[in-house]
Formats: structure tokens, sequence, C-alpha cells
């Protein structure tokens, strides 16, 4: 099982030019990832299907995995892998739950916590658009954006960003490493401000299953350094 901040970075990791378009003149690659958060901070509720593609570069391999994503405000997530983990966040506690494991670790929920979508979203602070263009994707019309690392300390060589131009939807995001592994998030059926049912944002763990309680932990480490 992953830390929490490594659980929340599976999702932006939730990103060479591909197919190509024509140069986009009548925006900036900075107006549309303004536009694009902005766009998602209006959400109430957020909810779509994504697919995990991972290209292993030393190995030459690929493996790809489905799963679905909720979020509502404030502060509440849903992440389901098909046939894997599963990421629940109620605001309070995140929930870390394994059916191979038969283990469930439970984490206070930091005030400053994003859910994944806003990680997955925020690319202001840690990336600058360098190239813009206008390209399709399924019968889509889009932005394809590309950013760089600020700091040149970073693992990650580029991203690039798939952008409706319509809807300012995220409709792809690609993470290229240094060492040439490639990690892109495909998402589909998007759905936006549908009522999501209260339960998706709680977690009980199954019977039998192994519960390692972190706030717990936590809550004896602050007591022992006050003493």
């Amino acid at each position: 099982m992953k830390s929490k901040s490594a659980i929340l970075w599976f999702v932006v990791a939730l990103m060479a030019y591909g197919p190509g378009g024509g140069p986009a003149a009548a925006v900036t690659g900075s107006e549309v990832v303004e536009k694009l958060q902005k766009n998602f901070s209006k959400y109430k509720s957020f909810a779509a299907e994504f697919e995990q593609q991972f290209y292993w570069a030393v190995l030459e391999k690929e493996w790809s995995r489905k799963g679905r994503i909720y979020t509502r405000q404030p502060k509440q997530f849903r992440l389901e892998i098909e046939g894997g983990d599963t990421f629940v966040a109620d605001g309070q506690t995140i929930w870390a739950y394994s059916p191979q494991n038969e283990q469930a670790i439970a984490s206070s929920y930091d005030d400053d916590l994003k859910t994944p979508w806003e990680i997955l979203l925020d690319y202001s602070e840690s990336f600058a658009p360098v190239a813009i263009e206008e390209v399709k994707l399924e019968r889509r019309s889009c932005y394809l954006l590309t950013l760089k690392p600020q700091t040149t300390f970073s693992d990650i060589a580029q991203m690039r960003i798939w952008v409706d131009r319509k809807k300012w939807q995220l409709l792809k995001a690609e993470k290229v490493e240094t060492n040439e592994n490639v990690t892109t998030y495909v998402l589909k059926d998007e759905r936006i401000d549908k009522k999501l049912d209260d339960a998706l944002f709680h977690f009980s763990p199954p019977a039998g299953t192994e519960v390692i309680d972190r706030r717990s932990l936590l809550g004896a480490d602050e007591s022992q350094d006050t003493e």
C-alpha cells in the first residue's frame, strides 16, 4: 500500500508530439490552463471513466488498466481501479483499500489535501506551457498543450494535455519522465454536476479486512511530543 501523497501522485503521474495539427494562434497555453482550471472550479461534482496506459522504456513493455473517478465539493473523492485498489476520502479520512491484500489503511485528511481531479488540473505552479496546437482527439476539437517543468531537478521531462476547445474539459494527459517512461490518462464518459450517491464517499472495511489506522498513530505521536 502506498502513502497518502503517493496515492494522489498516482493519479497525476494522474503525463515527441503526436498526430500533427495546426498552430493555435487564438489562445495562449497559459490561457488554456487558466480556463481549464476556472471551468473546473465551478463544478459541484465530477465523475469519469479513465484508462491509465504505461510504457516502461527500459523493458519496452506496455500495460494499461481502467478505473473510475468521482469527486464532489468540498474535498471528497473516490478512485476505483479495475481489479485493484480503491481510495475514498470523505473530507476527514482517506481510506486506501487493497482487496488482494485484504488490508485497509485509514489516514487523517490534511486540510491542504486536494482531490485527484484538482491535482490533475494543477499545472500552474510546477509546469510552464511551451507549445500549443489545435488537434482532433476522437473527433473532438482540442488544444494540445505541451508543458515543461519549471525546475531543472524534476524527474519529469514534459507533460502534454488535451483540452476540449468548446467545453474546456480535460480529455487526456500524458507524462514523459526523464528515463523515457510514459504514463497516459484518457478520460471518458465525463459527468458534470450530476447527483452522486453519498455512499460513494464513505468506506466501511469488509469483514476480515486488516485495518491499519494511522489516525490513531498520528495522535499518539503528537501526544508524546507534547509530554
